[in-house]
């Protein structure tokens, strides 16, 4: 049966079953947010933790005073460290439905869903440079026309800048700006030893890195939640 006058089919409907984003993106959200504030806390006991080794190096405090208190800030290291491991995950797998989405829709892209996770361990690495271009050809390809006309045509999202410049960038001038504290006893765990490194670590740089760490944070989830609610748009996710 031939269809009516003025049928055009609708090109935008996926050739496959679209996967799920939302509820990756609230649980993106919780465990970075644990992440950022997790690296500020443990920075600023860090920063406490230095009168400790001074007084330690001193003598005016026993070992065991000392390491009791460096266990103390190490659990927020150590949540941090968890919910960054689990954050990095759920990325992963939001990337990979997202552009198995935008393909499943008919949409070209660059990169495969595959590179949502290899692309995090393929050199430059630390830059992040292929996430940083996939997610902004995720932004892009997102679009539908559910979106107000003055943003449908953005390619660039400022959040998905600040956490590249944060996330990708910040670290490597740290490293570069720690440098000479790197050198100190390495490998040696002895209490005299962790005390002294963490006399010869750059207090300024460890601050300021918990700070832009939780701005990375920031901006990441706003992104997510902005990149979700775009997708959503092109899918039609409830």
């Amino acid at each position: 049966m031939a269809p009516p006058p003025g049928y055009v089919a609708n090109s935008n409907l996926p050739t496959q079953k679209f996967r799920r984003v939302k509820g990756l993106s609230t649980a993106i959200s919780v465990a970075v947010a644990v992440a950022g504030i997790g690296g500020l806390l443990n920075g600023i006991f860090q920063s406490d933790l230095r009168s400790d080794a001074e007084d330690l190096l001193a003598g005016r405090i026993s070992e065991s005073a000392f390491n009791d208190q460096l266990v103390s800030s190490s659990a927020f290291s150590a949540l941090s460290g968890v919910a960054t491991l689990a954050s990095m995950v759920l990325v992963m797998i939001w990337m990979y439905r997202i552009s198995a989405n935008l393909r499943a829709f008919g949409t070209t892209t660059t990169w495969h869903p595959l590179f949502a996770i290899f692309g995090w361990f393929l050199p430059p690495v630390v830059l992040y440079v292929i996430p940083f271009l996939m997610l902004r050809e995720q932004w892009t390809k997102s679009k539908s026309s559910a979106i107000a006309p003055h943003t449908d045509g953005k390619s660039n999202n400022p959040a998905l800048w600040v956490w590249w410049l944060a996330f990708g960038i910040w670290p490597l001038l740290a490293l570069f700006l720690s440098a000479g504290s790197l050198t100190g006893s390495f490998g040696d765990t002895s209490a005299e030893a962790v005390a002294e490194n963490l006399l010869d670590t750059n207090q300024s740089v460890a601050i300021v890195g918990s700070v832009i760490g939780l701005v990375a944070a920031i901006a990441w989830i706003l992104f997510v939640r902005q990149l979700t609610a775009r997708h959503r748009s092109l899918t039609s996710e409830i």
